[in-house]
């Protein structure tokens, strides 16, 4: 087949999928959920449960799950939520003599004179924070569009998994025919990669994510923070996201902190140091063990890829640029190693060469594409 037909058709594709973006999101969660149960409704399989029955079961299980614990913490977390958008706008507010004092004294000390338009941003700006927090917490889980956003996911997510989850082998089987036979081994040879990427990442960040919502949560509410239990799940659930994710949800959290205590350094560090320790945990233990390496980007492009896809793709291309990108450079690094075997060129280490006999350090290159 000429390869301007797959080009034209990857192009098709790619349009086709940025025109709707705006409904792809329950699409995207019943495939994510499908992908995650699939090696659950294998083994069941295995056990000569018929397909159907098998992949019913696991998601009617699954969704059964999520469902219930969505009916035991929604009282909690709508609570805590109309709170919680009530107090924050509120607390944002409070800063404002703050923010005045601080500001002050830098134009003194700078000779700036910025206090009047930073005043007037300030006034307006807290005026509309607490209008809108208001407005939220009035609103909260009855708006009708809020509601139909939700319903869609827990609805149609369910019935869009298991479609895909009952065909997928089928689904796999088809493409893997479609696949020209002069480089079908190339092609599910690089599939391959990318499939063990995704699933050391989509699963394991599932589960990462599961436990660090539950020790925020905790952390937090022992420590005696407002809101403790909707902070952790809104940090869990932001953890996918990475770097910035965290980092939005201690700022939150170090707010409310502000607005409970005031400027109390003593619980302002215990409410961090859950902050850290919950880190450190993710970072030694959680992530290691459940993610591993296999992702194998580096921490510039994560970002670069967590912002691109916000910009071309909204909240969903921000969900979804970490997979996406880790997917890319499987194919990225299979065209670096394509084009240094073509150059015959070596990749070599670099490392640092201390020679205390001579007064430089030579840098030998290492040039490897393993991350990317």
């Amino acid at each position: 087949m000429d390869k301007r037909v797959w080009w034209i058709a990857t192009a098709i594709i790619i349009v086709f999928v940025y025109l709707t973006k705006a409904i792809l999101f329950p699409f995207l969660a019943g495939l994510a959920v499908a992908y995650f149960l699939d090696p659950l409704a294998d083994k069941l399989e295995e056990r000569k449960i018929p397909r159907g029955a098998a992949a019913s079961s696991v998601i009617a299980f699954f969704f059964l799950i999520i469902l219930a614990m969505i009916l035991a913490l929604v009282p909690v977390l709508r609570s805590q939520f109309e709170a919680f958008a009530t107090v924050l706008p509120k607390t944002l507010a409070s800063l404002r003599p703050w923010l005045n004092d601080t500001i002050a004294l830098l134009s003194d000390k700078f000779g700036l004179n910025i206090g009047g338009d930073i005043e007037g941003v300030l006034h307006t700006f807290s005026d509309q924070i607490l209008a809108r927090g208001q407005q939220i917490a009035g609103s909260i889980l009855q708006n009708s569009l809020a509601v139909f956003n939700l319903l869609t996911l827990l609805l149609i997510s369910p019935v869009v998994g298991f479609y895909f989850l009952r065909d997928w082998d089928i689904m796999v089987e088809k493409v893997n025919g479609w696949l020209p036979p002069q480089s079908a081994d190339l092609i599910r040879e690089q599939v391959s990669k990318i499939d063990e990427v995704l699933a050391g990442f989509v699963r394991g960040q599932m589960l990462v994510c599961l436990v660090m919502g539950v020790m925020y949560s905790i952390g937090w509410s022992l420590v005696g923070l407002n809101f403790g239990l909707v902070l952790g799940v809104l940090a869990g659930i932001m953890a996918f996201i990475p770097f910035v994710g965290v980092v939005f949800a201690l700022a939150i959290a170090l707010v409310i902190g502000i607005g409970q205590w005031g400027l109390d350094l003593q619980n302002l560090g215990l409410v961090t140091l859950v902050f850290f320790i919950v880190q450190v945990v993710e970072g030694a233990y959680l992530t290691p063990r459940l993610v591993g390496e296999r992702v194998g980007l580096h921490p510039v492009w994560v970002l670069f890829a967590v912002f691109a896809g916000g910009e071309v793709m909204g909240f969903v291309g921000v969900l979804i640029a970490v997979p996406a990108a880790a997917a890319i450079a499987v194919v990225v690094r299979y065209m670096i190693n394509q084009y240094l075997e073509h150059f015959d060129i070596k990749p070599q280490d670099t490392e640092i060469v201390d020679d205390s006999n001579e007064s430089d350090t030579s840098l030998v290159d290492k040039t490897t594409s393993d991350e990317i």
